[in-house]
């Protein structure tokens, strides 16, 4: 059995196992208006558009809070007051979408499909056309309830014959899932620092089309939340309207620079990649099986059947996993069992040979045999 790395393992799909480098940008006290921070500040916000290819067209604004506070300012602040949102719905992140933009007072309709298969353009303009009031439309990219990558492609091509916004979800998979925002054109992506790009939460980042950004001057009706405001501010000075998250930011700095020397995107992802297979490999091995085929699922979580087993229950389950300094996820789905497992942050093969090794011991101990008895099902509709 592989040694472990970490003392503990936090296999959620994010925050994750921050690597002590980051860990370590945290410790230094800062001071907010001091040349330090406000060169952090600025760091940031040119790797975020580098990484998207935003330099040209488009603008980085840092909101304290988690990812969710930069989905509602994005909200409040670029949508106009007669837009009509359509929200695609194929998952339990996309229901958060509409609850975020529904409490946001935005004029919201779904598109509700299945987790499976993929949304299809017929699927879209079919809701577009039985709709013409729809001015903008917002999806979530990586679908972590699940693990589907959603076709952010399809929806920005069909957003620009038809003149339409469009708003990515990105949180998730933003620095490990590549994302072109100039040649999609899109007019906002809301990213995390604690999935991909292996911080730890605290900070919004959003991801502007300058002229979107720039058309909805005095629009937000929050004071905290308006974008314009504080981009304008960020502009003029380089620093936050209000008291910013300094020791987040610190550690946002490292994990940039980390990101950076790692290659970018591409590498962090096959690296995920890696442990993905070797966590999907090890359990199919072990009778168990995925919630997705490999085709459609983004390499940053598993969601896995729970096993036909009368001595199985995800609490037993999960709780000799943490007595081996290991946490893991319950599914988002309710009308099967299913649990997840992530492998983001900082983790490399070894570690997965290690938690495998781990779940075989856990499942042992409260009574499961192996190779498990796949439970029957298929993929859940929402």
């Amino acid at each position: 059995m592989a040694e472990a790395r970490h003392d503990f393992y936090l296999l959620t799909p994010g925050p994750l196992i921050v690597p002590a480098e980051i860990k370590a940008g945290m410790v230094r006290d800062r001071n907010p208006g001091g040349s330090d921070h406000i060169a952090i500040t600025r760091g940031v916000r040119d790797y975020m558009l580098e990484l998207c290819n935003g330099r040209d067209t488009h603008e980085c604004v840092l909101l304290q809070g988690s990812a969710t506070y930069g989905v509602e300012a994005g909200f409040l602040s670029l949508l106009p007051a007669d837009a009509r949102l359509l929200v695609l719905v194929n998952g339990f992140y996309g229901n958060r979408l509409r609850e975020v933009a529904e409490a946001a007072r935005v004029d919201t309709v779904t598109l509700e499909l299945p987790n499976l298969p993929l949304p299809t353009r017929a699927d879209l303009e079919r809701a577009l056309d039985a709709d013409p009031k729809i001015t903008h439309m917002v999806l979530c990219q990586a679908e972590t309830g699940t693990g589907v990558l959603n076709p952010v492609e399809m929806f920005a091509e069909v957003a620009r014959e038809r003149g339409l916004g469009l708003m990515v979800d990105s949180v998730a998979c933003f620095g490990g899932v590549e994302i072109d925002v100039a040649a999609l054109d899109v007019d906002a992506v809301f990213v995390s620092p604690n999935k991909c790009l292996e911080s730890v939460p605290g900070v919004a980042i959003t991801i502007v089309k300058r002229s979107t950004l720039l058309a909805s001057e005095g629009r937000c009706p929050s004071g905290v939340l308006d974008l314009h405001a504080q981009w304008k501010f960020m502009q003029e000075t380089g620093n936050w309207r209000w008291t910013p998250p300094t020791h987040v930011m610190g550690a946002l700095g490292v994990a940039c620079e980390r990101h950076r020397r790692e290659g970018g995107s591409g590498p962090r992802l096959e690296r995920y990649r890696r442990s993905w297979r070797v966590l999907v490999d090890g359990l199919r091995q072990r009778g168990f099986r995925t919630l997705l085929p490999d085709d459609v699922a983004v390499p940053i979580i598993a969601t896995f059947h729970d096993p036909d087993d009368p001595a199985y229950s995800f609490a037993a389950f999960h709780a000799a996993m943490l007595r081996r300094g290991i946490e893991i996820f319950p599914g988002r789905l309710t009308a099967m069992g299913t649990f997840r497992i992530g492998v983001m942050g900082d983790l490399v093969e070894e570690d997965m040979v290690h938690v495998l090794g781990q779940m075989c011991d856990a499942l042992e101990e409260i009574g499961v045999r192996l190779p498990v008895s796949a439970a029957p099902g298929d993929v859940e509709t929402v």
